[in-house]
């Protein structure tokens, strides 16, 4: 975590200064005793994304959604999400209009530190990232370098007999799934896209378990979708495109609609789909854990490098 802006020029010094101000007068909520002695319920204010490197370029590693030149920002609250969150978003629009600042403002992330750090230990790692990498450009009070509560990791030759135990056991189970997929395709098309769901899910649980050592909570398929793709962004590929994105909301409905709606039913053409972008997800998962072990076998504990993706043939 940074605590200067000086590796920045002095107008986006003076952007962030105002960013800050602006929103803290503006997240105070409605009239409520429990808001008696604190005047803004924002605790901290972290800028991540490109501006944060010593030397900001436009080639500088970006998240998805992300702009070279943009302010992307994670505030922290006290308490109370629900309450504050519009007054926040009404404030990032109100600073998108102002013509105050050069580049857009994006709300990024805001959670309270207890929620944030509970997402750390099952596995939400775009928190890990901006710890390391997030500058501070607003505090109440005494903020230190290791802000969040990040899981133990054992040593890398501890961390890799345990993890390739879990991978043996989640993405063969995976890889069951979507035979059993396989096998239903031509007579029984809802029996396919459960078994796809459950595919996916076992995929995206292999990776995570991976990295964290323990199997995340058990939640639907669009929450293990979103903590695969804050720890491997790159993943979000997979879906991108109107026909990946609406045959991912079909996939993810199709764990409680095939089993409680007796009038389902799903095209031939849109399991295909599915089937493709499920066999996709399977060579990047055994893609991105193979490199881990690699990483892993070399004595490092460091997130593996992107290195373009697997071969279509791979996994």
């Amino acid at each position: 975590m940074k605590f200067s802006l000086a590796h920045l020029p002095q107008q986006i010094q003076t952007d962030l200064r105002h960013i800050a101000d602006f929103l803290v007068r503006r997240a105070v909520p409605t009239q409520d005793p429990r808001d008696r002695y604190t005047p803004s319920r924002i605790r901290h204010i972290i800028l991540h994304g490109c501006f944060t490197e010593d030397h900001w370029t436009p080639d500088s590693k970006l998240r998805p959604g992300e702009s070279a030149y943009s302010y992307n920002l994670m505030v922290i609250i006290s308490a109370h999400l629900g309450d504050i969150l519009p007054s926040l978003e009404n404030a990032v629009a109100e600073l998108n209009q102002s013509g105050k600042v050069g580049f857009p403002v994006r709300l990024g992330f805001a959670d309270t530190k207890g929620r944030i750090d509970r997402k750390l230990r099952n596995g939400y790692l775009a928190y890990d990232e901006i710890q390391v990498r997030g500058t501070v450009i607003y505090s109440r009070g005494e903020i230190s370098e290791d802000l969040f509560q990040r899981p133990e990791r054992p040593p890398a030759a501890t961390h890799l007999a345990r993890a390739q135990g879990y991978y043996d056991h989640a993405f063969s189970l995976a890889r069951r799934f979507l035979a059993g997929a396989w096998s239903y395709a031509g007579r029984d098309r809802g029996a396919a896209a459960l078994m796809l769901n459950l595919a996916a899910a076992e995929a995206y649980e292999a990776l995570m378990v991976v990295h964290i050592l323990k199997y995340p909570p058990s939640r639907p398929l669009s929450s293990l979708r979103e903590l695969a793709e804050s720890l491997h962004p790159e993943l979000a590929l997979i879906w991108t495109g109107r026909r990946a994105a609406k045959s991912f909301d079909r996939l993810a409905r199709a764990f409680c609609e095939v089993r409680f709606r007796p009038d389902y039913a799903i095209t031939a053409a849109e399991l295909n789909v599915m089937f493709g972008s499920v066999e996709d997800l399977h060579r990047s998962v055994a893609h991105i854990c193979r490199l881990k072990f690699e990483t892993l076998k070399t004595g490092s504990l460091a997130r593996p490098r992107k290195d373009g993706g697997p071969d279509k043939g791979e996994g």
